[in-house]
């Protein structure tokens, strides 16, 4: 998470409990800490902030129960000299 956005990050992590019964797999838009709207699809909110803010860095993150936790691993291959 880039740590320009981590404030918003944080406020929809507080939050989503909240969020969750009514907007569950609708995409949450954020801006500064502040609830844009909730939209049906990643499109529909990216248009909304590129349409409200231009092209600045804002917040858009699916509403779901659980956050997912994604592993990256690297493989790196040490070759003998």
């Amino acid at each position: 998470m880039p740590a320009i956005l981590e404030k918003e990050y944080k406020y929809f992590l507080k939050h989503l409990p909240e969020f969750t019964p009514e907007h569950l797999n609708q995409f949450l838009l954020i801006k500064d800490k502040e609830i844009v709207g909730f939209f049906d699809s990643y499109e529909q909110a990216l248009t909304a902030g590129l349409k409200a803010f231009g092209n600045v860095p804002f917040f858009i993150k699916e509403v779901r129960e659980k956050e997912e936790v994604h592993i990256f691993h690297q493989r790196i291959s040490i070759k003998n000299a």
